[in-house]
């Protein structure tokens, strides 16, 4: 599929705050035993390993994310009028 730079750069900041989401998840999910409550013991609501395969895909996801947004990068010239040796001199 193809997608603009755009499109990519608003996927992966929705796909990192679903891997923020889902491995919040996955701490809370760890936490639902309680050593001081041992007869309570309460089992993980979610698939420890479901969780882990789907936090996988979205880095797996974001780093083709990223790998694309910086080759179309490197194909891309931009016009633009700077005199970056005045910009970058020491003032005196």
């Amino acid at each position: 599929m193809e997608y603009t730079v755009n499109q990519l750069l608003t996927m992966q900041r929705h796909l990192s705050g679903r891997r923020a989401q889902l491995q919040s998840l996955a701490q809370e999910n760890s936490r639902r035993f309680s050593w001081r409550d041992s007869d309570k013991e309460e089992h993980p609501v979610y698939d420890v390993k479901e969780l882990d395969a789907k936090v996988t895909k979205i880095n797996n996801a974001l780093f083709k994310i990223d790998c694309a947004v910086k080759a179309s990068n490197a194909k891309t010239n931009v016009d633009i009028d700077i005199d970056f040796d005045v910009l970058g001199e020491a003032i005196s």
